[in-house]
C-alpha cells in the first residue's frame, strides 16, 4: 500500500516534469517549423516582386501600377497576412518592397506574437540593341535620292543609326563637302551616288528596321475649329486646340506654347522668326497642311512624355499624299521627341541647326542643305519599336 502511494507521486512528479520540458522542446521545434515558413514566405515575395519590378520597367507608362498588377498577379498568399507592396520610379529604375506577417503557430508558445517579411528588389531598363538606335528613317521605297546630302550639310549621329528604304537609282546621294557621321548608314538598294564627304560606317543593299510607328499614332477626337486663321505679332501664348487655315506670325513674333496638343487642319503655320518655347507640345497635321519655319526662328520644343501622342513632337494623320516640310534658315532648334511625318519630303534647307539631345526623325525622304545636326536616338526609355527592350534586375 505504501509503495503503491509513492509510486503514484512519483508518476505525477515524472507527468509534471515531462509537461515542463515540452515546452521548450515544442518552442525549439516551433522555431525551425516556423523559420522554414519564414523562408518560403521571403522566396514567394523576392520571385514575385522582382517579375513586378521588371514589368515596371519595361513598361512604357503607368510603371507603378504595371508593377502592381504583376505582384498580385505572382504571388500567392497561403497563409500570410497583411501583405503590402510599394513602387517607385526613379529614371529609368522601378524599385520595390514588398512585405506579409505570418502567425507563429509553434512559436507562440514561447511568447512570440506574429512576425514580419519584408523584401525589396529594383529593376532598371536596358538601352535598345544595337541596330535599334535609329535617329533617321526614309520610308520612300522606290524614291529616288530619298536621302541627299548637299555640300556643307554635317550630320552628326555617332550613336544611332540612319537608315534608307529606297531600292531606286540612285538610293542616296552624298555631294561634296558632306559629313554623315554615325553608328551605321543602311542604305536597302545598291546604288548611290558619291560625289566626296565623309560618311563612314555605310552599308549598302543591308536589311533596313521597318517603320516603328504605324499604326501607333490615333486620330484626334475631333477636327471642329478652335482657332481660325489669325495673323500675330509681339509677344504670343498659344492654347492647345483645333488651328484651322493660315496662321501668320509676323517677323520677330515670340512663341510661349502651353502643353497639349496642337492640330493644323485645312492650312498652316507661318513661322516667321522670333523664339518658340514649348515643354510637353504635340503638333498634329490633320491633312497636308503643315508649318512652314522660316528665316531666324529659334525653338526650343519638347514632347509629351505621357497621354494620346506621349513621345510625338510632330505626328500625322495615316495615308497622306505626299507633300513637303521645310525647315528653312535659323537660329537653331532645341527639339525633343519623335519627328513622324511618313508622308513628307523633308528639307532642311541652308544652315537649318538642331541642336538637341534626343530625337528620332521618320520621314518619306530627307534633303540635307548645308546643315548642322547634332542628335541622339529618342527613347525615353523605349526602343524604336514604341517599347522597352528589355530590363534587368539590379538588387
Amino acid at each position: 500500500m505504501l509503495l503503491s502511494r509513492i509510486l503514484k507521486c512519483c508518476n505525477g512528479n515524472v507527468s509534471t516534469m515531462a509537461a515542463v520540458a515540452a515546452v521548450p522542446l515544442l518552442g525549439v521545434a516551433g522555431v525551425a517549423v516556423d523559420g522554414i515558413r519564414a523562408e518560403n514566405l521571403r522566396t514567394q515575395l523576392n520571385a514575385a516582386l522582382d517579375t513586378a519590378v521588371l514589368a515596371g520597367a519595361v513598361s512604357t507608362e503607368k510603371q507603378i501600377d504595371e508593377a502592381a498588377t504583376s505582384f498580385d498577379k505572382n504571388f500567392t498568399s497561403g497563409d500570410a497576412m497583411k501583405i503590402a507592396r510599394s513602387f517607385a520610379v526613379k529614371g529609368d529604375v522601378v524599385e520595390g518592397t514588398a512585405s506579409a506577417e505570418l502567425d507563429p503557430a509553434l512559436m507562440r508558445v514561447l511568447g512570440f506574437s506574429n512576425f514580419r517579411v519584408t523584401v525589396n528588389s529594383a529593376a532598371q531598363a536596358e538601352p535598345p540593341a544595337t541596330g535599334a538606335n535609329l535617329c533617321i528613317l526614309a520610308l520612300a521605297p522606290s524614291a529616288s535620292q530619298s536621302l541627299l546630302a548637299n555640300s556643307g550639310a554635317d550630320v552628326n549621329a555617332a550613336s544611332c543609326e540612319i537608315h534608307v528604304k529606297s531600292t531606286a537609282n540612285p538610293a542616296a546621294i552624298f555631294n561634296a563637302g558632306t559629313t554623315i557621321k554615325s553608328a551605321k548608314t543602311c542604305i536597302q538598294g545598291h546604288s548611290i551616288i558619291d560625289n566626296g564627304g565623309s560618311h563612314p560606317n555605310m552599308e549598302t543593299g543591308c536589311t533596313t528596321l521597318p517603320d516603328p510607328y504605324a499604326g501607333k499614332v490615333p486620330s484626334p477626337a475631333s477636327l471642329s475649329c478652335d482657332f481660325n486663321g489669325t495673323t500675330y505679332s509681339g509677344k504670343v501664348t498659344l492654347n492647345p486646340g483645333v488651328y484651322c487655315g493660315w496662321h501668320n506670325f509676323n517677323s520677330g513674333t515670340d512663341v510661349d506654347l502651353n502643353p497639349g496638343t496642337y492640330i493644323i487642319h485645312s492650312g498652316g503655320w507661318n513661322a516667321n522668326g522670333g523664339n518658340w518655347t514649348g515643354k510637353g507640345v504635340t503638333f498634329y497635321f490633320a491633312d497636308t497642311s503643315k508649318i512652314q519655319f522660316n528665316s531666324a526662328v529659334k525653338a526650343t520644343l519638347s514632347a509629351p512624355k505621357s497621354g494620346t501622342y506621349a513621345d510625338f513632337l510632330f505626328a500625322e494623320k495615316s495615308g497622306l499624299s505626299n507633300s513637303q516640310f521645310i525647315f528653312d534658315d535659323n537660329k537653331g532648334f532645341d527639339m525633343t521627341g519623335i519627328i513622324y511625318l511618313p508622308s513628307r519630303d523633308v528639307v532642311f534647307n541652308s544652315s537649318t541647326k538642331i541642336e538637341t539631345r534626343k530625337i528620332t526623325a521618320v520621314m518619306n525622304t530627307v534633303i540635307f542643305n548645308g546643315v548642322t545636326w547634332n542628335l541622339v536616338h529618342y527613347d525615353n526609355g523605349k526602343g524604336t519599336s514604341g517599347e522597352k527592350t528589355a530590363a534587368r534586375l539590379i538588387k
